[in-house]
């Protein structure tokens, strides 16, 4: 556990935690459905906030590249894949959220699902605990939902707030979920010497 930089535990609950409230912001202002009813925070507006949504991912993969050698060190091939399809999808539409100030679509969501997934189950390690295991299972199938109801046509999920549905999924539910993740590491830093 001594190869978990200090500043993982806190980075996955601090982005997870931000997460939420960014969410309820971004939603606030742009409305429940995929039409923009343009508000305006602090004078700027939801596309601004929605691109600020990317801060959170930021801080996961700072998390992630802290604890580098034991997630990829300790994993086999499938651990491995998941940490790489982890980080990846993680940083990408961070990168061109945080540049370009557009909110993109979840494109890379599925990746970033499989990759916890594969983490959860590909990692060879007694030092995983099982709670880890199953909070990265679980939030990779919390993921993969999500994207899944984003795939739903806007004529459908616009009468059921689907935007709101998908984003309290990813954002309110997967902020608990790294939030976890991040309290469960730290408990193991505490732990282990």
């Amino acid at each position: 556990m001594n190869q978990i930089a200090p500043w993982t535990p806190p980075a996955f609950m601090l982005g997870g935690g931000l997460m939420i409230p960014l969410w309820a912001l971004f939603i606030s202002l742009h409305g429940p459905t995929s039409d923009n009813e343009e508000g305006r925070f602090l004078g700027l507006d939801p596309l601004f906030w929605g691109s600020m949504t990317s801060l959170p991912s930021l801080l996961l993969v700072l998390g992630w590249a802290g604890c580098f050698k034991w997630w990829y060190g300790s994993a086999g091939r499938m651990g491995k894949t998941g940490y790489v399809f982890t980080l990846v999808a993680l940083l990408v539409p961070t990168l061109v959220d945080l540049i370009t100030l557009m909110l993109g679509p979840p494109l890379l969501l599925p990746l970033e699902a499989v990759g916890l997934m594969l983490l959860a189950v590909g990692q060879h390690t007694p030092l995983l605990p099982r709670l880890i295991r199953q909070t990265l299972l679980g939030l990779g199938i919390l993921l993969l939902l999500a994207f899944l109801v984003a795939l739903v046509p806007i004529e459908l999920s616009d009468r059921v707030q689907g935007y709101r549905i998908y984003g309290l999924m990813n954002s309110v539910l997967g902020g608990v979920g790294w939030m976890l993740l991040g309290s469960g590491l730290r408990t193991q830093l505490k732990e282990r010497p």
